[in-house]
């Protein structure tokens, strides 16, 4: 780019036509050499491939933006602490452990109920809380140590494994969000 404003300069200088170095298209290249003019910078850049191109990258885009409004605000992740896989309580309850992680996709912070479905016997219990609600700050994932206890003699105590769903709900909006585990029995 320099060398064309330079030798532009001196060509205007000696009171000759600029353009003596100048861009061309690779495909204007016979056009100049047969003296006709080159095709303009629009028919270039406006040619089919250009403009599929372009619709694709907006449909891309799209989808992006698309994605990003259908997202859940509230996602969980359950995982079982597997060390050990039940504790037996001093009153013959069967207590096991989940590991909780709680996204609050939200820029505000959200007090999050946690209740377990799919059993009568089951009953939750939050560690550092007597409350079966947690305050999750914005935007950020909370890990919550929950303890899930079936009564001695009830069909998940006494079972080897029961399946059970824990549920999450966001108490601002009623947002709410889901996942399957296992209950570890004392079965022999």
């Amino acid at each position: 780019a320099l060398c064309i404003d330079a030798c532009d300069d001196v060509m205007a200088r000696i009171g000759e036509p600029r353009g003596l170095i100048d861009y061309l298209a690779l495909s204007d290249e016979p056009r100049e050499r047969a003296g006709e003019a080159p095709r303009r910078v629009w028919a270039h850049v406006l040619r089919p491939r250009t403009l599929l191109y372009t619709a694709l990258w907006a449909l891309v885009g799209i989808g992006l933006v698309f994605a990003l409004f259908i997202r859940p605000a509230v996602e969980v992740t359950v995982a079982p602490v597997r060390n050990p896989t039940y504790v037996t309580l001093s009153d013959g309850s069967i207590r096991n452990t989940y590991d909780v992680r709680l996204l609050n996709k939200h820029g505000e912070d959200r007090p999050f109920r946690i209740t377990v479905k799919g059993n009568e016997f089951l009953r939750v219990q939050l560690e550092g809380t007597p409350y079966e609600t947690v305050d999750v700050p914005a935007n950020e994932t909370y890990l919550q140590k929950v303890y899930v206890i079936a009564p001695p003699d009830s069909g998940p105590a006494e079972a080897e494994r029961t399946e059970f769903r824990f549920w999450v709900e966001d108490l601002t909006n009623g947002d709410r969000a889901y996942s399957d585990t296992i209950f570890n029995g004392a079965a022999n």
